[in-house]
Formats: C-alpha cells, sequence, structure tokens
C-alpha cells in the first residue's frame, strides 16, 4: 500500500485521514492528529514545527504523499522542507503570501485585473491616519488584519467607533500580534460568500465542489467571527462556477506563471457573489475547516486516484464526480468560543467507524479539538470539537442527518448554530 501522512490536527485532517482510508490502497498517518481518530488512522505524536523529526518518519516509513492541512506550517515553508522526500500537496513559501498577507494579496489581484473590493492598507505607524480614514467612510466597512489570524480576523462593522477599536487593536498587537500589524479597510460587498476550491499541480487543474461556509458564531450572521460554523455543498451552478473559471481561477493562475512559481496544492477562493458577478475576498492555500469535511464526503473519486493524478501532473484530466447531491457541515464548539474557550467536558462517545467518523449511513463526526486521558476517556480542549456531517439526495435530507449527528454527540453548554443551510 501506498502510504500518505497528514500534517495537523483538525477536523479537516480527519476528514482527509478519513477520505483516504476508504480508497483502500492509503495507508494513513496523521501528525500530530487528535484524540477522536481511531485506528487504522495512525496517529504520529509529532508537532507540525519538528522538521527534522517529520523528515526522519518520512524517511523512514517511505511516506509517499504528505498533505498539509494549516496555514501556519505551509506559510513557514513546510512544502520546501520537505518535497524531496515525498511528493507534497501545497505550495512552496513563495506563494503563501496569497494567504499570509492580504495586503500583498489585493496587490496581486490589482495586478491580474482579477475582481475585488476597493481597499486602503495602514501599517502600525499610521494609527492616526486609519482613525482618519474610518471616520469619512460609508458604513459598514470591512476592517481586516493582514497576517494569519486564524480565521478571526476580520470585522464588519457597522459604525466608526466599532471599527476603530478593531483597527487600533490590530495596529497595537493586542489582537492578532504581528498578524494584525497591517490592516486593509476595505469597501463592503453586498451578496452572498462562496467558497470556491480548486487543486492544481503546476501544469492544469480540477474544480472541486463548491461551498458556502458560515463564519459567525450565532444565528443569522450575528456574533464575532470564527473559524468556520458550519456550511452546505455544492452551492453553485456549474454555469456561474464556469464563469469563476474565467474571471478568477485562470487569470490567478496565469498571473502565477508569469512570476515563474506555478501553483501546486489547494486553493481557496473566497469570493463574494455581487449580483452574478464574482470578487476576490481572499485566498486560502489549503482546504478550508468546515468546507473539507463537506467537500470530501461528496466526492465519489478516491484520495489515491486524486494524488495520483497530482502527482503526474495530469489534475486537467481528472473529471471529479459526486458520491451523493449535498452534503451539509454543523460544528460544535465549547462555551465562549472564539474568544475564551473552555476545557475539560467529558464526552460519551457513541460508536463511530472508518477511522472515528462514520456514525450511520450517510452521517459522520469529524473530530477537532479533543484528546484521550489515559483511561481511553474523551475529553474536550476548547474551541471547535467537532463538525457533524450529513449527506443526502437534497440539501433537507443532508441538512437533517447532520443535525442528527450532532444531536448523539454531546457535552455540557456544547455551541453551535441553528440555521445553517436553512
Amino acid at each position: 500500500m501506498r502510504k500518505l501522512l497528514v500534517i495537523g490536527r483538525g477536523a479537516r485532517e480527519h476528514a482527509l485521514a478519513h477520505k483516504a482510508l476508504l480508497s483502500g490502497k492509503l495507508e494513513v498517518y496523521v501528525a500530530p492528529g487528535n484524540g477522536g481518530m481511531q485506528p487504522p488512522i495512525q496517529r504520529v505524536l509529532i508537532q507540525e514545527n519538528q522538521i527534522r523529526e517529520l523528515r526522519e518518519f518520512i524517511r523512514q516509513h517511505r511516506i509517499e504523499y504528505v498533505i498539509v492541512g494549516p496555514e501556519v506550517p505551509l506559510a513557514r515553508g513546510m512544502y520546501d522542507d520537505l518535497h524531496d522526500l515525498a511528493t507534497v500537496i501545497g505550495p512552496s513559501q513563495r506563494l503563501t503570501f496569497l494567504e499570509a498577507s492580504k495586503a500583498r494579496a489585493k496587490a496581486f489581484l490589482r495586478e491580474a485585473g482579477i475582481p475585488t473590493a476597493e481597499a486602503v492598507i495602514f501599517d502600525a505607524t499610521q494609527v492616526d491616519a486609519a482613525e482618519a480614514h474610518l471616520r469619512k467612510v460609508s458604513y459598514p466597512v470591512v476592517v481586516k488584519a493582514s497576517g494569519l489570524a486564524g480565521g478571526k480576523g476580520v470585522l464588519v462593522a457597522q459604525t466608526p467607533e466599532e471599527a476603530i477599536a478593531f483597527a487600533k487593536g490590530c495596529l497595537s498587537g493586542e489582537k492578532f500580534g504581528s498578524a494584525g500589524s497591517t490592516i486593509l479597510i476595505e469597501q463592503f460587498l453586498q451578496g452572498e460568500e462562496r467558497s470556491i476550491f480548486l487543486l492544481a499541480d503546476g501544469k492544469g487543474y480540477t474544480i472541486l465542489p463548491s461551498a458556502r461556509d458560515y463564519k459567525r458564531l450565532s444565528e443569522g450572521d450575528q456574533g464575532p467571527n470564527t473559524g468556520g460554523m458550519g456550511g452546505y455543498a455544492p452551492a453553485d451552478t456549474p454555469e456561474w462556477i464556469d464563469q469563476v473559471r474565467r474571471k478568477v481561477i485562470d487569470p490567478t493562475l496565469e498571473r502565477l506563471q508569469q512570476m515563474g512559481i506555478p501553483y501546486h496544492g489547494f486553493l481557496y477562493l473566497g469570493l463574494m457573489k455581487v449580483g452574478d458577478e464574482p470578487y476576490v475576498l481572499e485566498y486560502n492555500v489549503r482546504l478550508g475547516d468546515p468546507e473539507a469535511q463537506i467537500i470530501l464526503p461528496l466526492i465519489d473519486n478516491t484520495l489515491d486516484e486524486i494524488l495520483f493524478y497530482y502527482k503526474i501532473q495530469r489534475l486537467s484530466e481528472l473529471k471529479v464526480r459526486m458520491h451523493a447531491t449535498s452534503a451539509v457541515a454543523v460544528v460544535a464548539a465549547t462555551p465562549g468560543y472564539p474568544d475564551a474557550s473552555t476545557s475539560g467536558h467529558f464526552i460519551p462517545m457513541p460508536a463511530l467507524s472508518e477511522g472515528g467518523c462514520r456514525l450511520q449511513g450517510d452521517s459522520y463526526i469529524y473530530w477537532a479539538g479533543v484528546e484521550v486521558s489515559e483511561e481511553g476517556q474523551v475529553f474536550t480542549l476548547g474551541g471547535r470539537v467537532y463538525t457533524a456531517v450529513g449527506l443526502g439526495k437534497d440539501r433537507a435530507e443532508a441538512r437533517s442527518r447532520a443535525y442528527a449527528a450532532l444531536e448523539q454527540v454531546n457535552f455540557p453548554e456544547k455551541v453551535f448554530r441553528r440555521d445553517i443551510a436553512a
């Protein structure tokens, strides 16, 4: 069997490991993984920043493929650290600016002629200028930390006071450290958010099912931004996806080719659908979370097949097939998330097969913030605990299965949204 190492510890990585298991042709390791991952998934207790240990593990176990899940290891250069030993699914550090610096990504979008919101950029030496700008713009307005802030560095502000407080918290380093030392003050676009994912091999690419992600904590898109509280897929028609291909995907990849750095790995396009026009809100250089948890179970192709096409750089020939018509995901988090999460809540575990994922039929649990005690009991670590996923013949059936799965895995004061895919 070929051997795959997934790097990361969240529900996205659990979904990748589960997808790999289902191929029947991959031996699956996850480093460092989490306590919800069960055999035949094999946890490797090496942290994401322990490059020497990861290299030794890859060499000793003759790992063929490495998928890097989170953004931080990619931004630190994990592709460059490992690609001499295995086929790494992820971009070179030179390309991670697309996610790691929203300021540089905005300049890239303008150079490539790709539709995006107008923005003004300020750094930590320009606090007064940023405040003056925020007092004269129209509202709502979007304020973004330029660096990596775990999906929480964006505020849609309704008033100058709210915007100025957030901007000052970013620029002072109080909120996100160095990730907030540069901010973007961006035009608010009225429309529907969309997530488009593709996998590129340096020569071509294939588009994965589209998705809708719910980033705000509470029903009706209220409350603070989070890493994502749920979603559904697919979210758009083939005709609109083709428009995204022409106006966003192809210009993005062509511009990178012109820069001499062809793109390898997953690429996320965070879009706003304004009328029928796609505007780029952001790039991510990885699969999303929770989008991965709904996209991967939907795809009928095995991960072994997808990785093979990636390795031989023939992804443009790969036709993505669908296992079901629709998928819905609902995230369960601990009290206090995202600002002051609690931990240590005991979770009575239901019977789960396929590496700790399959609940029953087309219902799945993908684990994130959990750990196992010496006695074998599972406890929350804080933050997002798991993603409950349902597949169905339509969105209503998938939604029903996702919420039914959510109700079977409980812990005190579980936080979740009740309006996902409603």
